[in-house]
């Protein structure tokens, strides 16, 4: 593990970007006091937007190293991504569509493999093309929020050990030095890795073992088969089954590039997503902070030290039994049968239970950068936002300093080892004219967007 930024130097990188967004963060608490519940307006300049995926969302990228774990066998994936929305050509579409709806921030990612497809190796082209999306943006009067590393990496990253590889994180700080120097200017905000904990998160709940365990057997197998039609020694992706011995690499991976983006534009505001699960008690003596703590307590340490605020995905709420006695139900939810044991984890008020718990535990202004529900059903889509967006309304008016919520997603997309199944999106996508359709949240997500309130 390579060591991490002296106290003295990330005090230095993040000065700029920290004061910026103390003063946000002060005119959020100010502006939720001064507004009362029936209005419910946001503070000014509050971030309203989506966030999108470039592999989710892009389509043929053949030099990904998930491209290749798709097309062998065994493989974990319901379904090639092939073209998925197209949106490498049909980008401006997707920028418009945001504009029209009044949206302030766009979140899209840098494909890895598109700029880096040989190690050491830049593609000028592509460089040039993510800057054409991030002018797109600016056209529209829309901020660029950008990932620089979600879900997928090159291949050749893949073959040479992934994050299990010593040199993983210099590798991946290389790049992003390369992508800010000649992106980050245009920026509004940047993030290093998407969701680098989530398979820790996923893996604290209790009776999941024998699920992960039937899991990780198939990746494993899968990752192997990747390995032998690629000629390497080990072939290790994100998906790859060893979280533990993942996250150190990771986290010097998010430190390096924390620091190579600021040497490249100290000023912009840069952090990590971190994917929390709303753990609460389903007992008077659940131990749902011990789980919580084993979720995701080392990455919330990271975002304490190495980050300029925090940025928060938040989807599910998960009640942690023990031996006591029981506490009361949540409430039943409109459109969820009370036997859709998946449907009854996606709870609206997970959205502020864990933006106060993350605000609690590193004290730093917090991004909702994801949030959103997988239903075809679009009017419990509708009633999912207005819930929570109350909630988080009221998180910040009881103190919370919030940036801004991006929506899960513009439209429906690859949703990684699930396929085209999922649908999470404002807009249908037709998976043969790629033509984009509004579905009535997009509308409605849209009016709070320009009123600025709901």
């Amino acid at each position: 593990m390579t060591s991490r930024l002296s106290t003295s130097r990330r005090a230095v990188l993040a000065g700029a970007a920290g004061t910026a967004l103390a003063a946000l963060a002060g005119k959020t608490r100010a502006a939720a006091r001064k507004t009362g519940p029936a209005t419910r307006r946001f503070p000014k300049g509050f971030r309203w937007g989506t966030a999108t995926a470039a592999y989710q969302i892009e389509g043929n990228d053949t030099d990904a190293d998930l491209w290749l774990l798709e097309n062998v066998e065994p493989t974990a994936f319901a379904q090639r991504s092939g073209d998925a929305c197209d949106s490498l050509h049909r980008y401006a579409v997707d920028v418009g569509l945001s504009a029209a709806n009044g949206f302030n921030t766009y979140r899209f990612s840098l494909e890895w493999a598109r700029i880096e497809p040989v190690r050491g190796a830049f593609s000028v082209a592509f460089l040039d093309y993510y800057r054409r999306v991030i002018d797109c943006c600016r056209q529209h009067g829309i901020d660029p929020a950008v990932t620089f590393l979600h879900g997928s990496a090159p291949r050749w990253f893949a073959e040479a050990g992934g994050w299990l590889n010593p040199q993983a994180p210099a590798l991946f700080a290389r790049f992003c030095s390369v992508a800010a120097k000649a992106l980050a200017a245009d920026m509004a905000f940047a993030f290093t890795i998407n969701e680098p904990e989530v398979q820790q998160g996923f893996e604290a709940l209790p009776g999941s073992g024998p699920y992960f365990r039937k899991h990780k057997a198939l990746e494993l197998a899968s990752h192997a088969a990747a390995a032998r039609a690629s000629g390497c020694e080990r072939y290790v992706t994100l998906n790859y089954p060893d979280i533990d011995a993942m996250t150190p690499q990771l986290i010097a991976g998010h430190e390096q590039a924390y620091a190579a983006i600021k040497a490249e534009r100290a000023s912009l505001p840069v952090s990590v997503t971190l994917n929390i699960i709303d753990f609460q008690p389903a007992t008077q003596d659940s131990p749902y902070k011990e789980i919580r703590k084993k979720a995701y307590g080392e990455w919330l340490d990271v975002v304490r030290r190495t980050a300029d605020f925090a940025a928060v995905q938040i989807y599910r709420q998960v009640r942690i039994p023990g031996s006591g006695k029981p506490l009361p139900a949540p409430p039943p939810m409109p459109y969820v049968k009370p036997d859709d044991m998946f449907a009854a984890m996606s709870r609206p008020e997970a959205l502020r239970n864990g933006v106060e718990y993350v605000y609690s535990a590193v004290k730093k202004p917090i991004f909702v950068t994801e949030n959103g529900l997988e239903t075809e059903n679009d009017a419990r889509r509708v009633w999912y936002i207005d819930a929570a967006l109350s909630g988080l309304h009221e998180a910040i008016a009881g103190g919370v300093p919030v940036l801004g919520y991006l929506h899960w997603s513009l439209m429906d997309n690859f949703e990684w080892e699930q396929g085209y199944g999922p649908k999470y999106g404002l807009y249908a996508v037709d998976r043969v004219t790629f033509k984009r359709s509004a579905k009535p949240s997009a509308a409605h997500f849209g009016r709070i967007a320009r009123r600025n309130e709901i």
